[in-house]
Order: structure tokens, then C-alpha cells, then sequence
């Protein structure tokens, strides 16, 4: 019995291990949604290159309400000179207190990161994925209002 017991320990924590190391079936760590590819072509030769940045350069948009394990939550992306300069929580409704308190400590981190990233190029904050993946998918949804680049 006591052999038996080891053994199947032993399995839990290797699958344990291995999960940790690939992360769940179907599920990536990013935050990142899939942008179509583009092509470019290669300036000619003695051309000047310049890059403009895409999208407005002074605008505000409000990301599509997430849908989350624990509640629903929209951003507000604020443009300027081309780069965010703003993002608010347009709409917190969460199913719990603890819940409300996980997203008033994870939103100004993300914030901070989206800002330093300049997009949704972030972490998620450990214990607070499906809040993170919200913040993001919505941002990510103004961005794409915006057309920002």
C-alpha cells in the first residue's frame, strides 16, 4: 500500500511538472491575439526610409466588455502622438469581493506594463490570468477601433 502510495505521488508530480513546463492543451501564456501577416516590399536603393507611425495620432476608444471567469471588464485606450498615453477601466462588474480586490491590485501593474510595451506585449500577473487576459483582450479590442499599430 505504502508502495503504492509513493508511486502515485510520484506521477501527480511528474504530470504537475510537466504541465508547469508546457502549459495547458489549447491555452498559450501570451496575451497576444494572432495579427494577419503582411508583406512588404524592400525600399529602393539610395531611398530614404521613413516610418509613419499607423493609426490616429490624438484619439480615445472604449475596448469591447470581457467576458471573464469572474466578471466582466472594459478599458478606455487614450491616443496621443501616437502612443498610449491612457488606459482606464471603463467597466469593473465583478462576481465577488475578492475578485474586485484581485483587479484593483493586477489593473495599475498592467497598466504600467502596457504602457512601458506600448501594446498588449505583456505578462499575465500570476493569480490574476483571467483578469490580465481581459484587461488585454480589451485593449486590445480599442487598438484595433483606433487602428493603432
Amino acid at each position: 500500500m505504502k508502495r503504492l502510495l509513493t508511486m502515485l505521488g510520484a506521477t501527480a508530480a511528474g504530470f504537475t511538472g510537466i504541465v508547469a513546463l508546457h502549459g495547458s492543451p489549447g491555452k498559450s501564456g501570451s496575451l497576444v491575439r494572432a495579427a494577419p501577416t503582411t508583406t512588404t516590399t524592400a525600399p529602393k536603393p539610395g531611398a530614404p526610409t521613413t516610418t509613419a507611425p499607423s493609426g490616429p495620432s490624438n484619439a480615445t476608444a472604449i475596448g469591447p466588455l470581457e467576458n471573464y471567469s469572474y466578471g466582466v471588464m472594459s478599458v478606455k485606450v487614450v491616443i496621443a502622438n501616437h502612443r498610449i498615453v491612457d488606459l482606464k477601466v471603463q467597466k469593473l462588474q465583478t462576481l465577488d469581493s475578492y475578485s474586485t480586490q484581485l483587479a484593483t491590485y493586477a489593473v495599475p501593474i498592467l497598466k504600467a506594463e502596457v504602457l512601458k510595451a506600448q501594446g498588449i506585449r505583456i505578462n499575465a500577473i500570476t493569480g490574476a490570468t483571467y483578469t490580465s487576459e481581459a484587461y488585454a483582450y480589451s485593449i486590445q479590442g480599442a487598438l484595433d477601433k483606433l487602428r493603432f499599430k
